[in-house]
């Protein structure tokens, strides 16, 4: 395959959102099962509860949510791509969940649900899809679908914490420097992870805390880690092929590119994702 003739897909959604397609949510979840795990274990969600997970995805925090909140409790899914939504109710029947979950189409930034819905809500990878304004929205409607004293939880990415193996250990930096620069919101909403905590308090959230976990991988990889990082490089090539960057840092992506398979084998790779997990309780009238 030539290096220039065939870029990898960057998996676009129907909704238009970029590494958010069913197989790429589906590899990038077991890639980063363990810490994910603990993150959603730590938000404080009760037996009983009821909990929206807004952006649900592929619904992969679902058996995680139902187990918290167990038989007294339920689980509302909610997603922007009909076919997330789709994949989450042809699943339900399979996960033998102990609590009620009902999937729908809809948006952060006008909730389908009336004032003091749920008991939680958990946002997990998606509010990097909006830009500041449209954050502060979204922040508002899970505000307002929570009850007094019930909990808002926002987990995303830091891209500043962001590490791949490279022969050029400035190539990935210079490449996300200049996503930012293009100026599209996802390119913009990785970098917010930092931002999260007080983002929640301008919410009017209270007690709000925030931790960030790292996620990394060591050689020798899983396959399924291996399989991950070939997209991440792939898709990140597919994009600087037509990025304002230098000729030889395009260079560097199409080799990458067209060697993604035997570098992820290489003995010394690595990699790095961090990711901000941010809760806050909505306040007593």
């Amino acid at each position: 395959m030539a290096e220039q003739d065939a870029p990898a897909p960057t998996h676009t959604s129907s909704t238009g959102h970029g590494m958010a397609t069913g197989d790429w949510l589906d590899t990038h979840f077991e890639f980063s099962r363990p810490e994910y795990e603990v993150q959603v274990r730590a938000v404080g969600i009760q037996p009983g509860w009821r909990v929206l997970d807004a952006g649900c995805g592929g619904g992969h925090f679902l058996p995680w949510l139902a187990s918290l909140v167990g038989p007294t409790g339920r689980v509302a899914a909610l997603d922007l791509a009909p076919e997330n939504v789709a994949t989450v109710e042809a699943r339900l029947p399979t996960l033998g969940l102990p609590c009620p979950v009902e999937a729908r189409v809809g948006s952060l930034l006008a909730l389908p649900y009336p004032d003091d819905a749920f008991d939680a809500a958990w946002c997990a990878n998606t509010t990097q899809y909006l830009t500041d304004a449209e954050l502060a929205s979204a922040l508002a409607e899970l505000r307002r679908v929570v009850r007094p004293g019930g909990l808002v939880a926002v987990k995303d990415i830091d891209a500043t914490l962001m590490r791949l193996t490279t022969r050029n250990p400035l190539l990935l930096r210079c490449y996300q420097d200049a996503r930012y620069r293009g100026g599209a919101a996802q390119a913009r909403g990785t970098w917010r992870g930092p931002e999260l905590h007080p983002r929640l308090t301008q919410a009017g959230l209270v007690d709000v805390w925030a931790q960030t976990t790292l996620i990394e991988r060591h050689a020798p990889l899983r396959p399924v880690e291996k399989q991950f990082l070939i997209g991440v490089i792939r898709a990140f090539a597919a994009t600087a092929a037509g990025m304002d960057l230098p000729e030889e840092d395009r260079a560097e992506w199409a080799w990458l590119h067209k060697h993604a398979e035997a570098w992820v084998e290489d003995p010394t790779y690595y990699c790095r994702e961090g990711n901000v997990l941010a809760v806050g309780t909505v306040p007593n009238a």
